[in-house]
């Protein structure tokens, strides 16, 4: 193994060791010893940059997202003539395809024709002419014609300049003393050679935090590992947010002697309520509902929002809002973001009025005037002005007969948003001009739709949240949690029983199942760049203009693969069935990428859901999906440190 690169860290910080504090604490420290050295930040979203600018306030201090990040460094460079060379040179056969349109897609057709009524023609040449300027469109795809880069080309075009023009990226370390990413595990590895290449050899440096267990969104392809052993290694190996019983399951669950935890001394003092337990049955859903009412403070964890929405009583705001373009994904925010934003900070404009409103009627019922007054002074731009001027008695008497108006709305079940909305603008207590610029943005039309009670809903969960998902709860934890197991064949796939049979079959480790995957993967990556093809996507004409390649990388990977225990119980099976009998399904099936992902995916997400228990934890599954050997698994859960108990309700 190479040397490691003095001025480049690694922190591996498996849940509940304080990251995020330990962050703030290490840029403080160098914020006293160099004040007037630079600091960069770059968070996976833009919450997780809230909550670190809370603290750290220094126009020393950059804290924000990777293209939070690059929109504001790389704008003065997307004008040069260099810059925009390098444009075509990487994206000039694209454009050149689209105005061709050979296919006849009518969506480009339709976009072809936008172009010529703006520009007059459309040519590679009129293209060319008329983008005077590289941009980020803040969306999940280009705009080719226009300079405009998605979410994932800002980061690759990005790359591409700093690897054309080093110049460029070595203005980066000379800008920034102190480099931190956090949540490394999630971040592309275009982002983590982009600050490798530009901090090697200077004296700036980078500190990467993060969990490889906790990595539940894949961004990360595996190409950054040699460089991974280049690091200097730390390891926070307390957790001071779980009993020893839980701590002592995350730990056989990692499977690794090099990141072993040991909770703090205060939470060895603290004893659950009963052991972390399995529960098999036949009805999850009465089983559920019957350790809620045993304890009434306990985080339910779904694998999918739309059961976390649904259990919550806002399935169709939920709907609303996922299906909206502005907040799909790779956008700064997502649904979920908006929808669990108090209204202060709520960034969408309809949530925030909503929002805003039932507090206001919440207080009203509560018989809390002061808090509606004050509300109405600091939110003006949204309420109409004779309102917001409250003088005499009478004026308050004015508003309370309106909020008694509106709040009758939000409870009424037939009440949907919209006739919340119209109520608070026919009596004067909502700004028309505000309410009527709602309306007319398209996206908000199934929104509006939804039953105004459902509003109230959310802002009753936010008050007292008992519901996540087992995806978006990293940095979440509560005393009590009861994880749902369930599967998924939706993008991306979750095997969570495939798992609990693998578990009980295989030593899983999260080093060994993740070198394992990254391979694999590589594999098949490299046979879809041969054949020009997506594996998933093969025709029967396809195979047959493949098969020879298509059985000889078939046959290559179970040579390289016959001995590692991962592929022989997920892919061998399906291998010998194809190599036995070739043809374009069963190659589908075998060289099928998700069927190790689902099953990764599962076991991270085990752990993290897992993890978010403080004092006691609750596994609940359906006996009906178990698939294996129920009685290796239920030996398994024991080893691990459960209690195993079945209820037949």
């Amino acid at each position: 193994m190479a040397d490691a690169v003095k001025n480049c860290f690694l922190i591996n910080a498996p849940a509940g060791s304080g990251k995020t504090t330990q962050i703030k604490s290490m840029v403080r420290g160098f914020m006293l010893e160099n004040p007037k050295d630079n600091i960069l930040c770059i968070t996976y979203t833009n919450r997780a940059a809230d909550e670190l600018t809370g603290d750290l306030k220094s126009e020393h201090i950059f804290v924000g997202t990777i293209h939070s990040f690059l929109h504001n460094f790389m704008q003065r460079y997307f004008t040069h003539s260099d810059i925009l060379n390098l444009y075509f040179e990487r994206y000039g056969e694209f454009i050149k395809q689209r105005i061709e349109n050979a296919t006849g897609d009518a969506h480009i057709a339709d976009s072809n024709e936008k172009y010529k009524e703006k520009y007059g023609q459309l040519d590679y040449e009129a293209v060319q002419r008329n983008i005077t300027a590289i941009f980020y469109n803040e969306s999940a795809f280009n705009s080719l014609y226009y300079g405009g880069l998605g979410h994932d080309d800002l980061i690759s075009f990005s790359k591409c300049i700093f690897d054309r023009f080093p110049i460029i990226r070595k203005r980066i370390s000379l800008r920034y003393q102190r480099i931190f990413i956090d949540e490394y595990q999630d971040t592309m590895a275009d982002v983590l050679n982009i600050f490798y290449d530009a901090v090697a050899s200077t004296n700036s440096q980078l500190y990467l935090f993060g969990d490889r267990m906790q990595q539940i969104y894949m961004n990360y392809d595996g190409s950054f590992e040699e460089r991974f052993t280049l690091f200097n290694t730390v390891k926070m190996t307390t957790n001071y947010r779980s009993v020893t019983e839980i701590v002592t399951i995350l730990n056989r669950l990692y499977h690794d002697p090099e990141f072993v935890q040991d909770n703090s001394d205060a939470m060895k003092q603290v004893k659950p309520d009963f052991p972390p337990r399995v529960i098999i049955t036949n009805d999850v859903s009465t089983v559920l509902d019957k350790l809620q009412e045993e304890d009434s403070d306990t985080l339910v964890l779904y694998l999918f929002n739309k059961e976390r929405f649904s259990a919550i009583g806002a399935p169709n705001l939920f709907q609303a809002f996922s299906r909206m373009n502005k907040y799909s994904f790779g956008r700064s925010y997502s649904a979920v973001d908006v929808l669990t934003a108090p209204y202060e900070e709520n960034p969408d404009p309809l949530l925030r009025l909503s929002y805003c409103v039932v507090r206001m009627a919440e207080n009203f019922q509560k018989g809390q005037y002061g808090p509606i007054i004050q509300t109405l002074k600091l939110n003006k731009s949204m309420f109409c002005q004779e309102t917001c001027d409250i003088k005499r008695h009478s004026d308050k008497m004015q508003l309370f007969q309106k909020l008694t108006l509106v709040f009758a709305a939000i409870q009424n079940e037939a009440k949907t948003i919209s006739d919340l909305l119209l109520s608070s603008v026919e009596t004067s207590l909502v700004d028309k001009a505000y309410a009527e610029n709602l309306f007319a943005d398209t996206e908000n039309e199934a929104a509006l739709a939804v039953p105004a009670i459902e509003l109230m809903r959310v802002l009753d969960y936010l008050d007292d949240p008992k519901v996540s998902t087992q995806h978006g709860v990293k940095g979440e934890s509560h005393n009590s949690v009861v994880f749902v197991a369930d599967n998924s064949s939706r993008t991306p796939n979750v095997f969570m029983y495939s798992f609990f049979d693998l578990l009980c079959r295989v030593p899983v480790s999260l080093q060994s199942f993740n070198q394992f995957y990254y391979a694999y993967s590589g594999e098949l990556a490299d046979l879809q760049n041969t054949i020009k093809t997506k594996i998933s996507e093969l025709k029967s004409a396809d195979y047959s203009q493949h098969e020879h390649e298509i059985l000889k990388k078939a046959n290559s990977i179970v040579e390289q693969f016959s001995d590692n225990p991962y592929f022989q119980h997920i892919c061998q099976a399906k291998y010998a069935e194809y190599l036995s009998k070739p043809g374009v399904t069963k190659a589908k099936d075998c060289l099928k990428e998700s069927s190790v992902l689902g099953i990764l995916s599962a076991y991270k997400l085990f752990y993290v859901g897992c993890s978010r228990a403080r004092k006691n934890l609750t596994i609940l599954l359906d006996r009906s999906k178990l698939q294996g050997d129920t009685l290796k698994q239920k030996e398994k859960f024991k080893e691990l440190g459960f209690f195993v108990e079945e209820i037949v309700v």
